[in-house]
């Protein structure tokens, strides 16, 4: 068991906490490394402390399966499914990755640089905000206004939704980024009401709206860089959001955490630098759109700063 404390605005601080009790529950195992998160946010979370219950469900050959949930004040607030196994590389053997230089390989998605990037503001309402800072790609935003202004006459197959990406880091010189530390960088980006023009009714009053996340998946890809030719407190973030559905603005949202090669405003552009950067992690979400004063009324007001 273990006593987590986090701000309530934001879910995925306390399942944050639910992956590092999982992770220090898995240090002595031949699975250290957390490969897949499936998490159901069940009630508001508070400020406070509150426990991490973590049970073993299955220990086989290449994963091990548990249990976790998060209770406060007597209600389970969170409940999630981890699979934890071994992330190391197999050199031997038919290659079973998809890399570069293969044409099938993904890339980074961002389109600039972080030396080049500047600071953008983060959302009023993240009592976190002053934990983070981000550089939002703009060349990415563009391509959701340019959808809009597809000729009423051409018919359209596929498309729909919007996309978002930024470079995201952690302010404390003391922070890095952690395997723990994916969910809650996973799940900070700009939901898709937010990225609507005001001419879509859907858009109207998307900023005094909160987007609780109801469900998320983590699947990590990759261990987080140790090496000095990545940042080791900024990452890559890569949305596309597809649906969004009455009732309650239910939306989805596909977020992609990649390296970074330098801080944001730091570091020079070396040739191939976007080749070198690969995909930790991937994080998916099914979360709602309500009104901000529910939010108030369901959390304390009190704020309580945690570790990243």
């Amino acid at each position: 068991m273990l006593i987590a404390e986090a701000s309530h605005d934001h879910y995925s601080e306390f399942l944050k906490e639910v992956v590092e009790a999982c992770i220090q529950f898995q240090l002595e195992t031949v699975h250290k490394d957390p490969i897949h998160i499936t998490a159901h946010f069940l009630r508001a979370t508070n400020v406070g402390s509150a426990e991490v219950r973590v049970s073993v469900q299955k220990i086989g050959k290449n994963f091990t399966n548990l249990s976790a949930d998060l209770v406060q004040g007597g209600h389970t607030r969170l409940t999630s499914h981890l699979i934890f196994g071994d992330l190391t590389p197999v050199s031997d053997g038919i290659p079973r990755s998809l890399t570069v230089p293969s044409p099938y390989a993904r890339r980074l998605p961002l389109l600039n640089h972080p030396s080049a990037a500047v600071r953008d503001r983060m959302r009023r309402a993240w009592m976190f905000r002053s934990l983070l800072s981000w550089s939002m790609d703009h060349t990415i935003l563009a391509r959701n206004a340019e959808r809009g202004q597809t000729r009423a006459d051409v018919e359209i197959i596929g498309g729909g939704g919007a996309e978002w990406g930024a470079w995201c880091e952690l302010t404390r010189t003391e922070d890095e980024i952690k395997p723990s530390s994916i969910p809650f960088l996973g799940d900070t980006f700009l939901n898709l009401p937010s990225l609507l023009p005001d001419s879509e009714p859907a858009s109207h009053g998307a900023s005094d709206c909160w987007f609780p996340t109801v469900t998320m998946t983590v699947e990590f890809k990759a261990r987080i860089p140790s090496s000095p030719d990545y940042a080791s407190r900024t990452v890559g973030l890569y949305s596309e959001s597809r649906f969004l559905t009455d009732p309650h603005g239910r939306h989805n949202a596909h977020v992609e955490v990649w390296t970074a090669p330098s801080a944001i405003g730091q570091g020079e552009i070396e040739v191939g630098w976007r080749d070198k950067q690969y995909c930790i992690a991937v994080v998916d979400q099914m979360a709602l759109t309500l009104p901000m004063d529910l939010n108030h009324r369901q959390g304390s007001k009190n704020k309580v700063i945690t570790k990243l």
